[in-house]
């Protein structure tokens, strides 16, 4: 954990400021520094860029364990870092499934050894037991991927989550229509490598059901419930009318904000991911974005291999962790997006919604985690410079304007000028 200070900081106030950062911990936050205050050789002259607070990723698929041909731990929590992120929370969908005690204790080492950032881990929903076992090991939140179970088996898994006083996290689609349409979409051969289709086989209509039966099923057992991905205007208008009643917060994906399922004519079924692209008659965009609570990347590479299938056969997912900022950052340039709200959907709500302690605001006694911005940068995203093995994205020589250049987690500088450097991380709770 770092000593330093850091001298010329611009707040997204417009005030210039410096924080003094001790054994990981901001110390203090000063407009002048005293000769007394410079206990520190390491001084770093922030030269009026714009300091955040360190980038929360609460929706990330590090592939490690089982997958890790598409990423690791390290190349995952390498390419956070590189885009400004200091803490990440991983899904339990690797394999095996995090939904055991010891999966997920095994899981917990190996973030633990190779992570660059801090972690924590979502866990599976597999039976009361191994739900009440996981919690002691202190999960950042429960994860249901409501595509693959039944009404029944929901109402089950729904009932394990009680006794946890954590979050559910929902991955909203309908399995009996998902399954329905796939097996009568792909009937036809001419939808084979037509990957469009595939928006309508996932449909918009299937988020919608699953994300009431969600609403009805956290009233019944009275959860908290984080909506994973939510990609149309439509289910938007549902959760709002459940919120009155209900501890309910909203996810969105940069995808699904920037992209329609017209993109798949462009970039094909690289495209692909779940939920997957809208319709223009459905889809969230950036007007939508201040009824969400956060974004998360969903980050989920593959290897190109996986990717370049036909329709039904190929992965879903697109690697986010390292585009994020530039797209964001470039709509604050345009005027559409304020800093306020940036540092709102991607660091203090995560940080309060997961409850994840002493990060989320860079405030006296806080970890000293902090992400550098410099909003006149401007350039193209560029595949070469990813830390990822997912060397894909339908953002791929996108213009940009805005970006992140220093990493900063718990006092130690973890990415400068696109090298990244490793520290001692920790498990967030």
């Amino acid at each position: 954990m770092g000593n330093m200070i850091l001298e010329n900081c611009k707040t997204i106030d417009n005030n210039i400021t410096n924080i003094i950062i001790e054994n990981g911990k901001i110390k203090d936050i000063k407009n002048s520094l005293l000769p007394s205050d410079k206990t520190t050789d390491k001084i770093i002259d922030i030269h009026e860029n714009i300091i955040i607070p360190g980038l929360i990723d609460t929706h990330v698929h590090l592939r490690d364990p089982g997958l890790t041909h598409k990423e690791t731990w390290t190349s995952g929590s390498q390419a956070a870092a590189h885009g400004g992120y200091t803490t990440i929370i991983d899904m339990p969908n690797t394999v095996p499934v995090t939904n055991t005690l010891k999966a997920f204790k095994e899981k917990k080492e190996i973030g633990q050894k190779k992570s660059y950032v801090d972690f924590a881990l979502q866990a599976g929903v597999k039976n009361q037991r191994d739900v009440d076992e996981i919690s002691k090991e202190n999960p950042a939140a429960y994860k249901i991927f409501m595509d693959l179970h039944t009404n029944q088996e929901l109402d089950e898994m729904f009932s394990y989550i009680t006794t946890t006083n954590k979050p559910l996290c929902l991955h909203c689609e309908d399995k009996t229509l998902v399954d329905y349409n796939i097996k009568t979409l792909s009937e036809n051969p001419e939808n084979k490598n037509k990957i469009i289709t595939y928006s309508y086989a996932r449909s918009a209509l299937a988020e919608l059901i699953a994300v009431n039966r969600a609403i009805e099923l956290g009233k019944k057992y009275n959860l908290q419930l984080h909506l994973c991905h939510i990609s149309t205007r439509q289910t938007l208008e549902l959760i709002h009318e459940a919120r009155e009643k209900m501890n309910i917060s909203i996810e969105a994906t940069p995808h699904h904000i920037f992209l329609d399922n017209s993109t798949y004519n462009t970039y094909g079924v690289k495209a692909k991911t779940n939920p997957p692209l809208r319709d223009k008659n459905y889809n969230i965009t950036l007007d939508n974005l201040s009824e969400f609570d956060s974004i998360g990347t969903d980050h989920a590479p593959h290897t190109i291999e996986e990717k370049e299938k036909d329709t039904w056969n190929s992965a879903a997912g697109i690697p986010g962790l390292e585009t994020t900022m530039k797209l964001i950052l470039t709509e604050v340039n345009n005027n559409n997006l304020t800093l306020k709200q940036v540092v709102n959907l991607l660091s203090t709500n995560p940080a309060k919604i997961f409850k994840i302690p002493n990060k989320g605001q860079i405030t006296k006694g806080y970890d000293a985690d902090i992400t550098v911005l410099d909003m006149k940068e401007t350039g193209k995203i560029n595949l070469d410079n990813f830390y990822t093995h997912g060397k894909y994205t339908p953002f791929e020589n996108r213009e940009y304007q805005g970006n992140n250049i220093m990493t900063i987690n718990r006092g130690d500088i973890i990415c400068e000028n696109d090298e990244v450097y490793k520290h001692e991380i920790k498990y967030v709770y």
